[in-house]
């Protein structure tokens, strides 16, 4: 459905593409971060949010066909530059009067320096307007280097994190191809509840190899146990040109079936709105009203 959105927007917009930055269209409406502005005036296609996207990662998760670039020797100073005409190419091209939130995304953005991040936001609100509690949302592994980073994320401008745990266990987390542990997780969750208290989202993966419903409810309460007020819940689906594709195309691991994947989507659901978590989007939960105004952004056009 998303990429219906994008396809759909591309016709609001003189669109680029250029380091997969994307501008989009949002409804006016009065959110957490908008109280006390007079945003009623502004037309529709006068706002928008902002995604950037971070094209690096140090290493190709197994499940991932996502648009990146392995690389350890970043330009960072050329990425910055470019990152900042980017934004600001698009924000004018695009004729709107207001950006209502950015993310960052990856890639892997958390290993962008903060001073890269700082000058993008930088960049928005000289060329448009930012509202002062605007949502800044920050893509982090949690690997020990991205998570002793995280105070300097939020003295660049980010208000909001969302970690990619992906799983509770190390021997899926291996699997997977992840860089992190399940203490390197606990580590990056408490850290960044200390820093962006209220806004910490987890995104979890459930329906992976070996997992059944008995491990995967055992999990989520783990996860419960540590989560902040939002979470993200994403299905394990096979891609073309990945290793895990390859694998089971070869029949080295298994997948749960069809049946099994559904009853660990409806058991999450019950579970998470037993502790309070509301479903506000077909993988995003969240309690006390912390969803994220830019994952909202997507299903209110």
């Amino acid at each position: 459905m998303k990429t219906t959105l994008y396809r759909n927007l591309s016709k609001c917009f003189h669109s680029k593409n250029v380091l997969d930055m994307r501008l989009h269209a949002v409804y006016g409406k009065r959110t957490q971060y908008s109280q006390g502005v007079d945003i009623s005036d502004l037309p529709i296609d006068d706002q928008a949010v902002l995604y950037v996207h971070w094209p690096y990662c140090s290493k190709r998760c197994t499940y991932c066909n996502f648009n990146k670039y392995i690389s350890r020797n970043v330009d960072n100073e050329r990425m910055t530059r470019c990152l900042m005409k980017e934004t600001q190419t698009l924000i004018e091209c695009s004729h709107v009067s207001r950006i209502n939130s950015i993310f960052f995304g990856g890639g892997t953005p958390s290993l962008a320096t903060p001073r890269t991040i700082a000058k993008v936001i930088e960049t928005v609100t000289k060329t448009t307007w930012l509202h002062g509690n605007a949502e800044v949302t920050l893509e982090v592994n949690p690997t020990h280097l991205e998570t002793g980073k995280l105070r300097d994320f939020r003295s660049a401008g980010v208000n909001r994190v969302s970690i990619g745990v992906q799983a509770l266990n190390d021997s899926d987390l291996k699997l997977l191809g992840r860089e992190h542990d399940t203490q390197d997780s606990m580590r990056c969750i408490e850290e960044a509840r200390n820093l962006f208290p209220g806004c910490v989202s987890i995104d979890v993966i459930f329906g992976r190899p070996g997992q059944t419903l008995g491990s995967w409810i055992s999990e989520l309460q783990k996860i419960l146990a540590v989560s902040d007020q939002h979470i993200s819940l994403y299905q394990l689906t096979l891609e073309r040109g990945t290793q895990l594709f390859k694998w089971v195309q070869n029949g080295l691991i298994e997948l749960p079936d069809e049946d099994a994947m559904a009853d660990m989507y409806l058991e999450a659901v019950k579970t998470l709105e037993i502790h309070g978590f509301k479903q506000y989007e077909v993988s995003n939960f969240a309690k006390n009203g912390a969803t994220s105004d830019h994952n909202t952004a997507y299903w209110t056009i």
